[in-house]
């Protein structure tokens, strides 16, 4: 209630509005169901107890002119997951949970029950592991409304910039990231490596005439329960199109993946931050875990890379994704050279000039990014040493980290479907 609250209004909302509207819905409640007086007095506790979970649900948001409605479903998504990034989160849920029982408990004494505002999909039917690269090639097809791109070489050095795109002055309403606008929508058609040339069903949305480039802060809409590419969700600025943390979180969202075991597979996740994809279990992902790398294995498709302010998933890795053949001695691990590295990544990001969805040999992509670079060679060198050393290590990092999901059955879902797919359902 709160996720949908927050995303369809666009605004923290005042924790005493939403207390005294409760109070009303509660008083309603009593004249409805003509409760005895012991009764209407549980009725007095529930209330006071979901009075707490919604001061606890904005208790980070004292200054509402300070936080962003954006941040605000962040703190929730944290507080669902049970994130362990600091203590004062910890002790939030904690506390949230705690209330929300007691709520239940109230409720059931009186055989009241909430109806449930989000409606996942039904959840009785076989489930199979899916690959995130599986599904960020669904949402890759249907974003560009067209299988052909998943038929296109992977983006390196040679490919030309996008042309028609302007980087404004004026930065994000966070202060760090740029808004970029189409300046010259004939020259993105002619120059966009994926979008050029394509020519999509009558039925289908026309991304030549609406590209989506890379939008700082952008994520898809959320219709329902389906995720929507082509509508603008307010998050970003006015152009269409995602950023890295909203195509990744997509991914797992259309690959039918869970976070935690139980927790529903909720199309409002793609509104998390590329950080929580650096440590699994700190961000409370316990359907995930951070990548071992073992003399024999290391990095595979599906694996997420996560650094702050950026996140991307391995798209392809050939046999020897390190070049760890080319290495003789243990001493010569720290000297890595990215360049032989073998990796194809698949990310949201304003490289060649803010193409937006794209997929990009690591080698030369890692010319442009320090941080990703970090985060590769450090994991290289990493597999590299268990390899010579011939034992199983799990890098951790503050700044950077690799982690995959499990693919066990509890970790599984029914998957978040997105508006447009049925036109590149030929891809799958």
């Amino acid at each position: 209630s709160f996720y949908q609250l927050i995303d369809q209004d666009r605004s923290v909302p005042s924790a005493a509005n939403l207390k005294e509207s409760l109070k009303v819905e509660m008083k309603k409640l009593k004249s409805e169901k003509k409760f005895s007086d012991l009764e209407n007095q549980v009725v007095d506790q529930i209330t006071l107890e979901f009075s707490k979970v919604i001061d606890l649900m904005l208790i980070q948001t004292p200054d509402l002119n300070s936080t962003s409605w954006k941040e605000q479903i962040q703190k929730i998504i944290q507080y669902e997951m049970q994130d362990q990034s600091s203590q004062s989160i910890i002790e939030s849920h904690q506390k949230i949970d705690e209330a929300l029982q007691k709520v239940q408990n109230l409720s059931s004494s009186l055989s009241l029950v909430c109806k449930m505002s989000y409606k996942p999909s039904p959840s009785n039917q076989a489930l199979t592991a899916v690959s995130i690269a599986k599904g960020a090639n669904r949402v890759f097809a249907t974003a560009y409304q067209s299988c052909r791109v998943l038929d296109l070489p992977v983006m390196d050095l040679a490919t030309q910039d996008v042309v028609g795109i302007t980087r404004l002055a004026a930065s994000h309403p966070d202060g760090i990231g740029a808004k970029r606008v189409i300046s010259d929508l004939k020259a993105v058609q002619n120059s966009h490596y994926y979008i050029r040339g394509i020519a999509t069903e009558s039925s289908c949305f026309k991304v030549a005439d609406h590209p989506l480039i890379y939008d700082y802060g952008g994520e898809p809409a959320i219709t329902n329960t389906n995720l929507d590419f082509f509508k603008n969700a307010g998050t970003g600025t006015g152009v269409l199109g995602i950023d890295c943390s909203a195509f990744v979180s997509s991914a797992i969202a259309v690959a039918g993946l869970r976070y935690k075991p139980n927790l529903e597979n909720k199309p409002i996740f793609t509104r998390q931050s590329s950080a929580m994809f650096i440590n699994a279990a700190s961000s409370g992902f316990t359907c995930f875990d951070n990548v071992t790398v073992t003399p024999q294995k290391s990095i595979q498709a599906g694996d997420v890379i996560g650094v702050k302010g950026h996140v991307v998933l391995v798209d392809r890795t050939g046999a020897d994704p390190f070049g760890l053949v080319l290495i003789k001695k243990v001493q010569d691990c720290s000297s890595l050279n990215y360049k032989n590295f073998d990796i194809d990544i698949a990310q949201s990001s304003p490289s060649k000039n803010g193409i937006g969805l794209n997929k990009f040999k690591i080698k030369d992509y890692l010319d442009e990014t320090l941080k990703m670079r970090t985060a590769f060679v450090s994991m290289g060198e990493q597999a590299c040493l268990a390899r010579f050393q011939n034992k199983n290590l799990k890098p951790k990092s503050t700044e950077w980290g690799f982690i995959r999901h499990k693919g066990t059955s509890e970790c599984l879902a029914p998957r978040v479907t997105l508006v447009g797919e049925n036109c590149a359902q030929k891809c799958f």
